[in-house]
């Protein structure tokens, strides 16, 4: 996984948001002094000229480990998944059921974890279908935000090692 994540459990002063360009669309990053506490993909290009982030690295070398701090947020079972979907391989797929059936859940629940995951990209939730197809992405079926998470997908394949 290109992330080390380190989970802080509070940070206080003034938020900044930063536009970052990606091959597969703009990831805006809520920051608050060095802790990230939301990313979303920006529907359009309104946001101006892209922040220069340390996640740039991400799309210039897939090996290299980029250390990020996040802000630890949702549940005990939220977090459970997340810290689920950071271990399906770079590259690779895995269903929401085979996810579900590893915490003795249910596919609808880790799919609402998913779907609830204030971490898009970082969370790789991309990496997580359904048995019959795409599944969703950030809470949508179609549209936009599915064709980011198809584009990450080839992305990472075609950067598989």
């Amino acid at each position: 996984m290109p992330f080390t994540i380190q989970w802080v459990d509070n940070c206080l002063g003034a938020e900044e948001v930063v536009g970052l360009q990606t091959p597969v669309g703009q990831l805006v990053l809520t920051i608050r002094q060095d802790v990230i506490i939301k990313t979303d993909w920006e529907a359009s290009d309104c946001l101006g000229t892209p922040g220069k982030h340390e996640l740039n690295q991400y799309w210039q070398n897939t090996d290299n480990c980029i250390n990020i701090k996040l802000l630890k947020q949702g549940s005990l079972y939220r977090n459970q998944v997340w810290t689920a979907l950071c271990q399906i391989p770079f590259g690779e797929t895995m269903t929401y059921s085979v996810l579900a059936n590893k915490l003795g859940s249910s596919a609808r629940a880790v799919g609402n974890a998913c779907r609830d995951n204030p971490y898009a990209l970082i969370i790789p939730c991309h990496r997580v279908v359904s048995v019959s197809g795409m599944g969703g992405y950030c809470g949508q079926t179609e549209g936009g935000l599915m064709d980011i998470k198809y584009k990450l997908l080839e992305f990472e394949a075609s950067h598989k090692k």
